[in-house]
C-alpha cells in the first residue's frame, strides 16, 4: 500500500513539473534564448542500416537515429531526486525542436511502427535530448573512373532550415561527450561495399543563401567496393571468352563454319556482357576501368576473326598460284626427255630435267629449252607463245 502511495505521489509530482514547465508561459513557436545568443544544437548519428547503394541513381539509402541536444532554460525545474522527464511521441509535439533538414535528400520518412519512433528527455537544468529514427535516400555524386576497383566518398549534410547563424548553430558532439558524433552499428554490411572509414568535420560550417547564412554539419562515409563479386561476374567470364576465341587457331582453315561460328559467338557474348555492365551504370562522359577492360577483350576476339580472314585470303591466293602454274606446265608439251614439275602443296618447287642419259648443268638446260621454244615458235600462236614464255620466266626457267 505504501508503494502504491509513493508511486502515485511521484506521478503527481511529474505531472506538476510538466504543467509548470509547459505552462502558459511556454510557447514552442519561439526558440530558446529569444533575442539572445544563438542556440547551440549538438548533433549525433547512429547508423542502423546501410541498405543499398545505387551506381545508376548516384545515391544510397540509410536508416539511422538522429539525436540532437540543446539547452532550453524555459524547461528548467527543481527535482530533489534529479529525475529525468521522458516524453514519448505525443509529448514531443509540445516542445520546441530545432528545424533541421537534409539538403541532399531524395526521399525519406520517419518510422511509425508500432508507434512513432521518437523520444524526448528533459533534464532538470533545461537540457533537452531528442532522438528520432529516419530512413533517407541521399544523393552521392560518385566518381566511377576506376569502377569496379573504386572507393566512393559520400557526404550527408544536416542543416538548419529556418534559423540563421544568429539564432542557431549546429555542431557535432565533442569527442569526450557521451554522445558519439557518428557511430555505426557493429556487424553492419552493405551489398557491394564495405565501410572503409567514416568521419565528421568538427569545424563550423555555414552556407550563404539570399535568405541568410545557415549553419550545417557534414558526415562522410568512405565506401570501398567489394572486388571479389566483380572478378567472378565480369573479369573471369571475359577472360574465358577471349581464350575460347583463340581455339579457332587450331581449327582447319578449310572448316569455315566451325571457325566463324566460334569467333562470332565469342564476339556477341562479349557485346552482350558489355551492354549489361553499361546498363547498370549511369551515362557518363568519361571512361571507366571496366570499359577499358571490355574493349581490350573485344579487340582480342575481333583480332581472331581478322586472323581467319587473312589466313583464308592467303590460302586462296596460294591455291590460285599453284593452279596457274600447273595449267602453264600442261600447255608446255615438250618432247619426252624434258619434264618440269611442282610439289602439290606449293611450299617447295623442284625442277628436273633429263636430256638423254647425261646430267646437264642448269645453264645448259635453260639454253636447250630456249632453243626448242625458238624452233616451235612458228607452230604456236602468238597468244599461246606469250603465255608459255611469261609462265617460264616467272618460274625462273627463262633468264
Amino acid at each position: 500500500m505504501d508503494n502504491v502511495r509513493s508511486l502515485m505521489t511521484k506521478t503527481s509530482q511529474t505531472k506538476n513539473i510538466l504543467s509548470n514547465v509547459l505552462g502558459a508561459d511556454y510557447d514552442k513557436k519561439f526558440r530558446p534564448n529569444l533575442h539572445g545568443p544563438p542556440v547551440i544544437v549538438t548533433t549525433s548519428i547512429l547508423i542502423n542500416s546501410f541498405q543499398s547503394s545505387s551506381d545508376s541513381g548516384m545515391d544510397y539509402t540509410v536508416s539511422f537515429f538522429l539525436r540532437t541536444r540543446w539547452v532550453d532554460t524555459r524547461l528548467e525545474y527543481y527535482d530533489p531526486g534529479n529525475h529525468t522527464l521522458t516524453l514519448h511521441s505525443d509529448g514531443v509535439k509540445e516542445v520546441w525542436i530545432p528545424p533541421l533538414y537534409f539538403p541532399d535528400e531524395k526521399s525519406g520518412h520517419f518510422h511509425k511502427l508500432t508507434t512513432e519512433n521518437s523520444l524526448l528527455r528533459i533534464y532538470s537544468d533545461g537540457t533537452v535530448l531528442h532522438s528520432a529514427r529516419l530512413t533517407l535516400t541521399v544523393s552521392c555524386m560518385m566518381r566511377l573512373e576506376r569502377y569496379p576497383m573504386d572507393e566512393q566518398e559520400c557526404d550527408m549534410d544536416i542543416e538548419s532550415f529556418s534559423y540563421t547563424t544568429d539564432d542557431l548553430i549546429l555542431q557535432w558532439a565533442p569527442k569526450a561527450d557521451e554522445l558519439e558524433s557518428l557511430e555505426i552499428r557493429k556487424g553492419l554490411s552493405v551489398a557491394q561495399f564495405t565501410f572503409f572509414a567514416e568521419h565528421t568535420d568538427r569545424k563550423p560550417k555555414t552556407r550563404n543563401y539570399t535568405t541568410g547564412i545557415f549553419s550545417y554539419v557534414t558526415a562522410t562515409f568512405i565506401l570501398q567496393r567489394q572486388k571479389k563479386m566483380f572478378i567472378m561476374s565480369n573479369y573471369l567470364p571475359s577472360i574465358l571468352i577471349v581464350v575460347l576465341s583463340w581455339f579457332s587457331f587450331w581449327i582447319n582453315p578449310n572448316s569455315e563454319p566451325a571457325r566463324v561460328s566460334l569467333v562470332m559467338t565469342a564476339l556477341l557474348t562479349l557485346c552482350t556482357q558489355m551492354n549489361g555492365i553499361q546498363g547498370a551504370l549511369p551515362k557518363m562522359a568519361h571512361l571507366k576501368a571496366i570499359d577499358v577492360w571490355m574493349t581490350v577483350c573485344l579487340v582480342f576476339v575481333f583480332a581472331a576473326l581478322v586472323e581467319y580472314a587473312v589466313v583464308n585470303y592467303i590460302s586462296l591466293q596460294t591455291k590460285q598460284q599453284i593452279r596457274r602454274r600447273q595449267q602453264a606446265i600442261e600447255m608446255l608439251n615438250l618432247p619426252g626427255n624434258k619434264q618440269i614439275s611442282f610439289s602439290s602443296n606449293g611450299k617447295t618447287r623442284k625442277r628436273r630435267a633429263q636430256i638423254d642419259t647425261d646430267t646437264l648443268a642448269a645453264a645448259e638446260f635453260r639454253q636447250a629449252v630456249k632453243t626448242e621454244i625458238q624452233v616451235t615458235k612458228g607452230c604456236l600462236s602468238d597468244v599461246n607463245f606469250n603465255v608459255i614464255h611469261t609462265t617460264l620466266k616467272t618460274a625462273s626457267y627463262m633468264p
